[in-house]
């Protein structure tokens, strides 16, 4: 699985489009909670930065499953087949 992994000098394999969606899905996510922080940093009012930060706790618990995921993939754990 690692050499299919490695090896992107033609087209990408089901597997390794698997892979590299939930690798790129991690990253928004990870950038999404980063820029609502941010935001959070300037809300109107208390209520409304605590809504924000427990939005970014929720995404970033996801961003870690999906890393996961994305992690069994890499390894063959999870194996998807074209159709």
């Amino acid at each position: 699985m690692a050499d299919l992994i490695t090896g992107l000098d033609g087209p990408r394999t089901a597997q390794q489009e698997l892979f590299y969606d939930l690798d790129d899905t991690t990253a928004i996510i990870g950038w999404s909670a980063a820029e609502l922080k941010a935001i959070a940093g300037h809300a109107k009012t208390p209520d409304e930065a605590v809504t924000l930060l427990k939005i970014c706790a929720l995404l970033l618990v996801q961003q870690e499953k999906l890393h996961r995921y994305a992690e069994e993939v890499k390894a063959g754990r999870i194996v998807r087949d074209r159709s």
